[in-house]
């Protein structure tokens, strides 16, 4: 016979199976109806699902996705095979060059979110929170994995503000475009205090080998070491590595 926690395990995974399904998320009465159980039922495991961080519910359209959590164990599964682990000793490499910290990014639905980070060894760093959803317009590292982006989508990514409380400076849409339109011209992004409050970054793209975006490489410190001269530098050295990444 199986165990009652065995079973809610089993019904807790068709629930994040049928989430995975959906593409853009469901409510808790979808997902109900795919994985036929009650809706009370379903609801109260997305409950428990959503404090672990394995799912969330957007504020705005009420709907659940997969969550970062989610995203993290997948990525640890696959850790042996994917560009976290590709990427991990040429980010040490930048990482020693640069003496700043490189974060590794990637796109989740309308947010980037950072998949790996080799720290810097001074004092003051920064440090970001691994699987923590940021706005896909912010920062160096969102215009570098917007530049793909067609205009019938990049319009409404441009325009979200559902996730500007997650930035310390949200800039306006107008001004989201221009950075993207500028980023695309350069092949690189610089942003400066708009995550986080006296932090500056800049980012290249990671291509796979039909040239598509796959992931954003960045460099991040304090606003006060980043100046032109140190940006100059981190730009050649995360190209070099970004051009050493091949994935498939």
């Amino acid at each position: 016979m199986e165990s009652s926690s065995g079973n809610a395990v089993a019904k807790a995974i068709s629930v994040l199976q049928a989430l995975r399904s959906t593409g853009d998320g469901g409510s808790a009465r979808q997902l109900a109806t795919v994985v036929a159980m009650p809706r009370s039922t379903v609801q109260r495991i997305l409950s428990t699902l959503e404090d672990s961080g394995m799912v969330e519910q957007d504020s705005v359209d009420q709907r659940y996705r997969i969550g970062p959590q989610a995203l993290l164990i997948g990525l640890g599964y696959r850790k042996g095979l994917d560009l976290v682990s590709l990427a991990r000793p040429l980010m040490i490499r930048v990482r020693d060059e640069v003496e700043e910290t490189v974060g590794l990014s990637v796109r989740v639905a309308d947010s980037r979110v950072f998949i790996d980070e080799v720290q810097s060894r001074q004092q003051l760093r920064f440090a970001s929170e691994l699987g923590r959803r940021y706005p896909l317009w912010s920062g160096a590292s969102g215009r570098i994995l917007m530049l793909d982006l067609a205009d019938d989508e990049l319009g409404e990514v441009l325009a979200d503000e559902s996730q500007s409380e997650a930035v310390y400076r949200a800039v306006s849409p107008q001004d989201r475009r221009s950075l993207l339109e500028q980023a695309r011209r350069d092949d690189f992004a610089v942003a400066r205090n708009e995550t986080i409050d006296n932090v500056s970054s800049i980012a290249v793209p990671v291509r796979d080998l039909d040239g598509a975006v796959v992931a954003a490489l960045s460099i991040s410190g304090p606003t006060s070491r980043l100046a032109a001269e140190k940006l100059e530098q981190a730009r050649g050295v995360l190209r070099a590595a970004a051009a050493s990444l091949r994935p498939s």
